[in-house]
């Protein structure tokens, strides 16, 4: 055990606080005073020993970690956001191509080193980090990403020149790495599209604090996240990229803690008699409610209840955390950056039959859950559902072929009553039920049961319409869906790229087989190739980040999935820098059943569509004609 005291004065709480350093614990001793004790409370790893069952001591302990040395360093007068207020280092780029908006972000990251570039999609991120990775000095270099961006980026290195390459991995990669302790230490790395570091609670988070927290003690380094999303749905998720990035630089040293600043919590009773918190309102706009959240036309007064209250104006926590995040966050959007067209949107409308329409009635009659028949309704819509086939034997699972299990079973004497205590169980061989003692169960194999549907002419109509430009791009929900378009355009004559939860394959038109390249090759056919004609079909969470299809001028959602977050990134492909800005940019929408534009609606007002109830979807049912 080493210790180490020392003394300093609590800078404007002008309280002596006697500081001793033992292994990795930093204990504090200093008079009582309740708003300095309140900042130590919220220290990581904050403990009060008086209550410690050997040797109690009337002090505080807290994580010696960089976190808490930041925190402890400003209570103490000091001012360790000294670095992040800095002016930008005057260094021009490698590269003249550079748009004035992206040698801002470059010179952010010489100098701050350790900061975050929230900058729209299709800005130009990569170009920047480019630059800084060459500037910087160090080495080595890792990229860590999405594993659709990953192939987009590379093909950016290879594009620019880049004279310095980083090592390039997932963030699945990084995460098993860390875990096997077989990660070598990076003297910078990137985190592109660093929203997938924003759950503190995820592995992949934890694996990059932990990476990033021996960077830092192992000395200077660059850490430089990159966020497609300056401004998220929610606020809350800025908390933890910012910690991985610079620890303490957000005051609360926990999420929750974070989310109650920037929001109204309310405690909730659960059906089992439980509590739980629920949020009410972000703190968004001073004219809301700082009470229950609303606006003051809204409001509820009622002085002769506990349940009304007066209306107290609000702080706008979110706008202010835009300005606590300044030095550490670098915020661009598109349209103050690029002189580009506006997306524009195009809606077709298909003709349901009187059998679909009769399917999607008794498919809300009968769905046992408002997911299950969501999901069904949108199977329906894309002419196909979705079946388990018997397709020969295969080993049981439950007994791994071998015919029996292991059962426990009491030990207790015969004819004595209540269950067994600990340890009285006994394992005892029995014939597994699941294949009745056999080993062999039957194989079932998910097929797609296709019906006849009015959105392959859509498509194939679309198809005819981008033949001169030889480009085009789909983006479906479903498996089943991708394979049908493929199934299509290798009809027509069209070389298909396709991108989704199966990984990335070409397939040639002429030969009717895949190719043997990789996703980078795919892209760079995509953009330049000599092919007449390509069709990058794809699903949105596996294909929609980090990647460049500006070749084509059109995007079609052959069906959209749940996610909010992935139907944005898919729309931004299409949209930036190197597309052919007389022809713009379009994205269509298909809806043959209703239930299309009504997830539709629901992603772009950013809801959640898990959380609708089955009397919600039989309500727009209604409304959207399917029982009639």
């Amino acid at each position: 055990m080493t210790t180490q005291i020392i003394k300093l004065n609590a800078g404007k709480y002008k309280v002596p606080v006697m500081v001793r350093v033992e292994n990795d614990r930093l204990f504090l001793n200093f008079p009582f005073n309740r708003t300095l004790l309140n900042e130590v409370k919220v220290m990581k790893g904050a403990k009060w020993h008086g209550y410690d069952e050997h040797n109690p001591k009337k002090e505080w302990s807290i994580k010696n970690c960089f976190r808490n040395r930041f925190q402890l360093a400003a209570l103490m007068g000091k001012n360790p956001y000294e670095h992040y207020d800095k002016p930008l280092v005057n260094v021009e780029p490698t590269r003249s191509t550079l748009y004035d908006h992206q040698k801002e972000m470059f010179r952010f990251g010489l100098t701050r080193k350790r900061c975050i570039f929230a900058c729209q999609m299709r800005t130009g991120k990569t170009l920047a980090a480019i630059e800084v990775i060459e500037h910087s000095g160090i080495s080595p270099w890792v990229w860590v990403g999405p594993r659709s961006a990953i192939a987009g980026v590379q093909l950016e290195f290879e594009k620019w020149g880049a004279k310095v390459y980083p090592e390039f991995m997932t963030y699945d990669k990084l995460r098993k790495l860390v875990q096997e302790d077989a990660m070598c230490l990076p003297a910078g790395i990137v985190f592109d599209e660093c929203t997938k570091i924003k759950n503190p609670t995820a592995q992949r988070s934890q694996a990059a604090a932990i990476i990033c927290d021996e960077m830092r003690e192992a000395g200077d380094c660059y850490i430089i996240g990159m966020s497609g999303a300056p401004a998220p749905k929610s606020p809350a998720d800025w908390w933890n990229q910012c910690e991985i990035v610079c620890p303490g630089f957000l005051r609360e040293g926990q999420y929750n803690k974070f989310k109650e600043r920037l929001a109204i919590i309310t405690e909730k009773e659960s059906l089992d008699g439980g509590v739980y918190p629920e949020l009410t309102a972000w703190l968004d706009d001073e004219k809301k409610c700082a009470v229950c959240g609303k606006y003051s036309e809204d409001h509820f007064t009622d002085d002769f209840s506990d349940a009304g209250h007066k209306f107290e104006p609000s702080v706008n926590e979110v706008a202010n955390l835009y300005t606590r995040m300044n030095g550490l966050v670098l915020v661009k959007f598109k349209k103050d950056c690029l002189d580009l067209p506006e997306l524009q949107y195009r809606l077709i409308r298909v003709e349901q039959s009187g059998s679909i329409k009769r399917a999607a009635s008794l498919i809300l009659k009968t769905a046992p859950r408002s997911v299950t028949a969501l999901m069904l309704l949108r199977e329906l819509s894309d002419g196909f559902q979705y079946a388990e086939e018997e397709q020969g034997e295969t080993d049981c699972e439950r007994c791994r072929g071998t015919g029996v299990t292991i059962e426990y079973v009491s030990n207790n004497d015969e004819g004595e009553s209540g269950p067994p205590e600990p340890g009285e169980c006994i394992p005892q061989e029995e014939s597994c039920p699941h294949c009745n003692g056999s080993g062999r169960a039957k194989k079932l194999v998910r097929v797609a049961k296709e019906v006849k549907c009015p959105k392959e002419q859509v498509l194939i109509d679309l198809l005819d319409e981008h033949e001169p430009i030889g480009r085009f791009v789909v983006y479906a929900g479903f498996q089943a869906s991708i394979d049908r378009c493929i199934s299509i355009a290798l009809r027509y004559q069209w070389d298909v790229i396709r991108a989704d939860g199966r990984g990335w394959a070409y397939f040639c038109s002429k030969t009717n087989k895949s190719l043997a390249l990789t996703s980078k090759d795919m892209l760079k056919k995509f953009a330049m190739g000599e092919e007449d004609k390509i069709l990058f079909a794809g699903q949105p969470g596996a294909a929609g980040m980090g990647i460049d299809l500006a070749a084509s001028p059109s995007a079609l959602f052959y069906s959209n999935s749940f996610n909010g977050e992935d139907r944005m990134q898919a729309v931004e492909r299409i949209h930036g820098p190197a597309m052919d800005v007389n022809r713009g940019a379009t994205i269509i929408d298909i809806v043959h059943l209703d239930i299309d534009e009504y997830v539709l609606n629901n992603l772009q007002e950013k809801q959640d569509l898990m959380n609708l109830t089955m009397g919600e979807l039989r309500a727009a049912a209604k409304e959207l004609n399917y029982d009639s």
